[in-house]
């Protein structure tokens, strides 16, 4: 990853998705449905949204796409 990037280059558009639907603060189950992905799915995709951002929880990863423009408003 280099850091010039923007940090939407790094994710995947499912990613994004997912990033999207916890800055709403809808649980992995609540992503599931909607995504019609397995639960499971959902907790690997924020596993590495984190990783790829570098982030420690998920508050801390909405509010890193928020001020990076990641994410809007």
């Amino acid at each position: 990853m280099d850091e010039r990037d923007a940090p939407n280059e790094w994710l995947t558009a499912r990613e994004l998705q997912v990033l999207q639907s916890v800055a709403l603060g809808l649980s992995a189950k609540e992503i599931a449905k909607k995504l019609l992905i397995a639960p499971r799915t959902v907790e690997r995709h924020i596993d590495h949204i984190r990783l790829k951002t570098r982030t420690r929880n998920r508050s801390h990863m909405v509010a890193f796409a928020l001020t990076n423009g990641v994410i809007g408003t």
